[in-house]
Parts: structure tokens; C-alpha cells; sequence
């Protein structure tokens, strides 16, 4: 706890773009925030907001995905397929994630997670997943692997640029990915292999039949 109050008293106001979001929650819980942001002299946006930062870090150390030692293990154990979800790194980068759609590419970043990319053969199948979305849309992979630079980073871009791209009118929701291949998907990891993806297509199709 004395971690989170630190974290709060010591931090400057973010001038990153914010994105507004709504919330409810327990009228108990409402009246704590309020008490410890009368405390710390901050408004109470700026108090929930840390909160949830440190709530998001320990998620992310829980789930260990910005463990280079465990994506590197995780690339090496993924089964084949001629199928994939991946993320469109929105959580990192809105540019990135608006280049990919923009140019009909499947791109990763930075080691170990960029070798996800060199998975993929010429005619695999590849949705990119946006967080908060679904699948917004897919195409196949060329298997040829290109790189270029991000952020002043030599080559530490690596991508395909995907055949027969297709951006979906909506979305195909997590819920409506988990219900069709009736199992769990990690949809926060970079690449996941998509076994069953023939379902997703054939879900895909039928909307746009």
C-alpha cells in the first residue's frame, strides 16, 4: 500500500492523450477514493487513475507479458498452424496499431516478440486482434518477412505484408472468438496459434454473406 501512495504523491500529471471511460462501483469504495484523494491534495480522476495503473502493472506481471525470458520460451513451445491471432499492439502504440490496418500488414516489435512474425508461411491465415474490439480484420501471410526501424531502432520492426487483407464492417468480439472455438484465447499475448481458425473464417463468411 505504501508503494501506491508513493506512486500517487510523486506522479505529474500525464499530457498523453486520455481516453474517457466510465465506471461503477460500490458506494463504499467511491467514498475511500474520495477520502485518500482529499488526503493527497489530488482530484479524484487523478487518484483512480493511478490506482489503476498499478492494478494494470500487476496484472501484466501476473500474466508476464512483457517478460522477455518467458516470450522467448512461449514462441519456442507454440504449436504449428496455419492460423494466428495478433494483437495489434494497441496497449503500446495507437500509431502502430493504425499503420497495420492502414498498409494490410501483421507486424511485431522488439525481441523476443518480433520473431512471432517469422512464423508465418505464405498462405497462413493471420486476424489482427484489437484490444477492447475483436478481430477488426485478416489476410494471409506472404512468408516473407520484412524489417524497419521503430522508433530509431534499427530493424527491430519485423513484418509481412498480408495477401487478400480485409478489414471487417464489425468486429468479431472475444466472446464471440471464445464461443466458436469453445476455448480460452489470451488475447494480450503478441501471436497466438489459431488451430481452429477454419471456424473463425467460416463465422467471418457467414456475416458477410
Amino acid at each position: 500500500m505504501n508503494d501506491i501512495i508513493s506512486l500517487i504523491e510523486n506522479a505529474a500529471k500525464t499530457k498523453n492523450d486520455l481516453a474517457s471511460a466510465s465506471i461503477r462501483m460500490p458506494k463504499e469504495l467511491y467514498s475511500f477514493i474520495e477520502g485518500l484523494a482529499d488526503q493527497l491534495d489530488l482530484s479524484r480522476q487523478e487518484t483512480m487513475l493511478k490506482l489503476l495503473e498499478k492494478g494494470v502493472e500487476a496484472a501484466k506481471a501476473a500474466l508476464k507479458l512483457d517478460d522477455k525470458e518467458q516470450a522467448a520460451v512461449d514462441i519456442e513451445l507454440l504449436e504449428p498452424s496455419s492460423f494466428h491471432l495478433l494483437n495489434t499492439n494497441k496497449r503500446h502504440s495507437l500509431e502502430d496499431h493504425d499503420r497495420m490496418l492502414s498498409e494490410g500488414s501483421a507486424a511485431a516489435f522488439y525481441a523476443p516478440w518480433k520473431y512471432n512474425i517469422d512464423r508465418i508461411k505464405k498462405g497462413d491465415v493471420v486476424f489482427l486482434y484489437e484490444n477492447g474490439k475483436g478481430i477488426v480484420a485478416f489476410g494471409q501471410g506472404t512468408g516473407e518477412t520484412e524489417k524497419r526501424e521503430h522508433h530509431g531502432y534499427l530493424e527491430e520492426c519485423h513484418f509481412q505484408r498480408l495477401m487478400d487483407f480485409t478489414i471487417l464492417d464489425k468486429p468479431i468480439s472475444a466472446a464471440e472468438i471464445k464461443k466458436a472455438v469453445q476455448k480460452n484465447v489470451v488475447f494480450l499475448r503478441t501471436m497466438s496459434p489459431m488451430p481452429d481458425g477454419q471456424l473463425l473464417l467460416n463465422l467471418i463468411q457467414k456475416r458477410s454473406a
